[in-house]
């Protein structure tokens, strides 16, 4: 539960925004995907160990290890041969900042890569082709998030990491800039 709740609590430097309702799941623990992905579960047990104090490499936490590690591919199967684009898009881009963090530079390309094909092939936007917005709900604020954040890891990889010019995210960024209108009140 403390690895959880580090990871958690760290989580929205990393660009990762999951709403409250997710995140009261993901600290009790809540593997049954009523709320959550499981991978989220197992996915912040594994990266919060790195986070809480007197953690060692003993055996029993490097099992503890292995087993959310093993539990948190074994749900990142299941969310690639799934239907669901913004869960897909969500793991990606997480995989991808938790790699980039750890310093695995080509594999979280890889997964960056892997979230912006699922969010083009949705064509998930900003804003509806047509239509009025929808209200700002959690959910809706989650998406968001993970569309932005996905357009600046695209841009900070391309400034910092690797080079790579940014074009997968080319076309929310556009939306973002120019059809997006944004007020203060």
């Amino acid at each position: 539960m403390f690895s959880r709740l580090a990871a958690l609590l760290r989580s929205r430097l990393f660009g990762i925004y999951l709403s409250g309702p997710k995140q009261d799941a993901v600290l009790r623990g809540d593997v049954s995907n009523a709320i959550v992905s499981p991978f989220f579960v197992h996915a912040m047990a594994g990266f919060g160990m790195y986070f809480c104090a007197g953690v060692g490499h003993s055996p029993g936490m490097v099992r503890l290890r292995v087993k959310h590690a093993q539990r948190a591919f074994e749900q990142l199967e299941e969310i690639a041969s799934g239907s669901n684009a913004n869960l897909t898009v969500q793991v990606s881009f997480s995989l991808a900042v938790m790699a980039l963090y750890s310093r695995w530079f080509d594999t979280a390309r890889k997964f960056l890569k892997r979230a912006c094909i699922a969010l083009n092939a949705a064509g998930r936007r900003f804003i509806p082709a047509t239509g009025r917005p929808p209200e700002l709900t959690e959910d809706v604020r989650e998406r968001l998030v993970v569309l932005s954040q996905v357009i600046y890891m695209e841009n900070y990889m391309f400034l910092v990491v690797d080079g790579t010019e940014p074009k997968m995210t080319v076309r929310i960024e556009q939306e973002f800039r120019d059809d997006l209108q944004v007020r203060v009140h």
